[in-house]
């Protein structure tokens, strides 16, 4: 994100190893964690913040207690009105902390439509459902497919790995230069295929989410 979306800008030393800190030292998190965020926009209409993680590999490795608190307090974002959208980034041998999977309301798997992506994400899929809330609760799980039909159909690959697909967004790679790498929006972006499947996958989450918390209601 900083050294793409936002051009190589630095965090002034901000992200998850300050959060980390914080714990060890016993202070509230939520304070914390909108301290350590930066700005994605400068919009006045919605706020968009991004929270860092971490600079070196090695650091993740002090945050193994830290990840149900960090749960937890995320959750409780949601009562003052912040939504909170998380990257794991890929998945490696000891697949994505427990406590994210466990609070989170839906948790997505991306993947691209090809043999090589489906059968990578097939060794991750029995981990990816077991996951179970605190509650007991059955979490929400999807799939998120890009390029969808190249070759494989959302159905094919919904099949082959037991989950259903959620959102489906274009193989624009022009487009989404400016997302991953920071280049100059084209003119015809706000038109462009992945611009309009992230329209339509961002409606497709947020209906998901909604049967969930009815679920959870009910």
């Amino acid at each position: 994100m900083l050294a793409g979306y936002l051009s190589g800008q630095t965090a002034n030393g901000k992200g998850l190893l300050r959060v980390a800190e914080a714990h060890r030292d016993g202070r509230p998190l939520r304070d914390v964690i909108l301290d350590q965020t930066v700005p994605l926009t400068s919009e006045d209409r919605h706020s968009r913040m991004f929270l860092p993680g971490f600079a070196r590999p090695g650091s993740a490795s002090l945050f193994a207690g830290v990840w149900l608190d960090l749960a937890e307090t995320f959750g409780r974002l949601d009562e003052v009105g912040v939504d909170v959208i998380i990257d794991a980034g890929r998945i490696g041998p000891y697949g994505v902390p427990g406590p994210l999977l466990e609070y989170a309301a839906l948790t997505c798997l991306v993947l691209r439509s090809n043999l090589r992506s489906v059968m990578s994400a097939r060794v991750h899929a029995g981990s990816f459902q077991d996951s179970a809330l605190l509650s007991g609760a059955r979490p929400a799980r999807g799939l998120v497919v890009v390029g969808a039909g190249t070759p494989y159909g959302k159905e094919e690959i919904s099949k082959a790995l037991g989950i259903p697909v959620v959102a489906a967004i274009a193989h624009d790679p022009s487009s989404a230069a400016h997302l991953s790498d920071g280049r100059p929006r084209h003119r015809h972006f706000d038109s462009s295929p992945l611009s309009k499947t992230l329209h339509t996958s961002a409606s497709s989450l947020f209906t998901h989410l909604q049967r969930t918390a009815e679920k959870i209601r009910n």
